[in-house]
């Protein structure tokens, strides 16, 4: 048993190992595919940063879904503004639209096993689970390989799309302990015509429908007996299980009425979870008024000029470079780059990408200090890997912000923004399904700017050559003794690992 852990333990560690060759088909296609325009096209949209607009506008998505809704997301949990989502979500299938939610399966296993909430609403008519790659003993070969997207889409009219997860760190006003990121809001005015929002959708299907998916249905409409337990949506396997019709209460809950002994029995087992759900769904639109009927979506975004979708590949297994490949084309002919990224954990053809663009461009990479990461393993990583980034010809400004910044974009010049779930480091570029956008904008990229100029404000400069220069707005902070010899043994323990990486 001994060797067979140690074994699984060393194809997911090495799994970058076998995938660092670019693609010469896709390297040519690139040359094919026009990244901008210059006229408007039916898309609009908004940058979010603030994690309490994010809740917001996914709930006025939600609250305005007619027909469908899809729910992608890496970490969903159960905490306050996870089952915030859960109630809109369970309120939008009560209403008739059609949910289809994928999460990844560790953190399925991780953070909603014990959710009857999530359970209630896998139950529901018109809701359909999809768990990508799930825990099981004969996936562990393939447990490295995750699902890392984030982004909704509602009635083939608007989809948001970044790198926030689904939880209290990423939405709402529940925590100090937040991280700050960035989702990009694109509302189609050309009747479901827009070109990034068909190829999201595309990417969709193209995902629900590989192997590694299990699909777990809720109640059908025309009342079949199929529902999903709770066993059956901690299943690995996916199994639906049968309940009996008068386990299953049909029609809305209503949460003022007192649920009695006599009445009880008659309930379906969640019928308390869909009234605290309902009750909370209610508290949600007293809370932001207008999650129903907001309609401002074009008077509140701006028109872009195009808009392309980029990804690694939707299964689980090694995934060629695409993404990474992708900022390399673009950036070949810009004077500036700047790359912003939570941390940098590169091998050989990611270095060889800086390099390269730091070759002919002021290139900028923005990451959190060590003193404000948030990854140990990033940070780790950094402190043994510093010297190589810097000697790659980056202008490295370590990001003292007040919380840490969970951000990943990429600045080329002044026109074109690059922004999604793609972080600078292998597991991003070789594991885990990624996408981002290219978004060809003058005023979006202003705005980023902006946002990036501040970051500077609050960071350190360090060159290549030693040179340290603070910002306006830097703040030092000092590790304590306990997390100095934290990473001091971390540093340790990783360095022959990283060694072959």
């Amino acid at each position: 048993m001994l060797w067979f852990l140690l074994i699984v333990v060393l194809v997911n560690v090495f799994a970058p190992l076998y995938c660092r060759k670019p693609d010469e088909k896709f390297a040519e296609t690139l040359k094919q595919t026009e990244f901008t325009s210059e006229t408007p096209g039916g898309e609009w949209i908004r940058c979010i940063d603030d994690n309490e607009e994010a809740l917001l506008w996914r709930l006025r998505m939600i609250g305005a879904a007619k027909k469908s809704i899809v729910l992608a997301t890496f970490d969903l949990r159960a905490d306050e503004s996870g089952t915030d989502l859960l109630a809109a979500l369970d309120h939008a299938a009560e209403k008739g639209v059609e949910i289809k939610l994928l999460i990844d399966g560790i953190y399925q296993q991780l953070f909603l096993n014990g959710s009857k909430e999530f359970q209630a609403l896998a139950s529901r008519e018109n809701v359909e689970i999809g768990v990508y790659n799930p825990v099981s003993p004969v996936g562990l070969f393939k447990l490295n390989y995750r699902m890392h997207d984030k982004y909704v889409i509602v009635d083939d009219k608007m989809y948001l799309l970044g790198g926030r997860n689904s939880n209290d760190i990423f939405l709402g006003d529940y925590t100090s302990d937040i991280n700050v990121d960035r989702d990009i809001l694109v509302c189609d005015t050309a009747n479901g015509k827009g070109e990034s929002l068909q190829d999201l959708e595309a990417y969709f299907q193209q995902i629900w429908n590989e192997d590694c998916v299990k699909i777990k249905s809720g109640r059908k409409k025309n009342n079949s007996d199929i529902s999903v337990s709770e066993e059956a949506a901690d299943d690995s396997e996916g199994t639906e299980s049968n309940l009996k019709n008068s386990d299953i209460v049909n029609g809305k809950s209503n949460a003022e009425n007192e649920i009695t002994d006599e009445t009880e029995e008659k309930l379906s087992k969640y019928e308390k979870q869909y009234q605290s759900l309902e009750m909370r769904y209610a508290s949600l639109k007293e809370k932001y008024t207008d999650i129903e009927d907001y309609s401002s979506w074009q008077e509140d975004t701006i028109p872009a000029n195009k808009i392309t979708l980029v990804n690694n590949g939707t299964h689980a297994g090694p995934k060629t470079p695409l993404v990474l490949q992708t900022i390399r084309y673009l950036a070949q002919n810009a004077d500036n780059v700047t790359i912003q990224t939570p941390y940098v954990i590169c091998n050989g053809y990611m270095y060889d990408t800086l390099n390269e663009i730091a070759s002919h461009a002021r290139l900028k990479i923005i990451l959190n200090a060590v003193e404000k990461g948030s990854n140990p393993w990033g940070c780790t990583d950094y402190l043994n890997q510093k010297k190589k980034i810097l000697n790659t010809g980056a202008d490295v400004y370590e990001l003292m912000n007040e919380v840490p910044v969970h951000t990943k974009a990429v600045l080329l010049d002044d026109r074109l923004s690059v922004v999604g779930s793609y972080n600078l480091d292998m597991r991003s570029t070789y594991l885990d399904t990624e996408l981002m956008l290219v978004i060809d904008s003058k005023e979006l990229n202003q705005q980023i700017q902006s946002t990036e100029s501040t970051y500077i404000e609050k960071s350190k400069e360090v060159l290549s050559n030693g040179q340290e220069t603070e910002g306006g707005q830097y703040e030092t902070k000092v590790l304590n003794w306990q997390k100095k010899l934290f990473y001091g043994v971390l540093r340790i323990i990783i360095r022959p690992l990283r060694q072959l990486l």
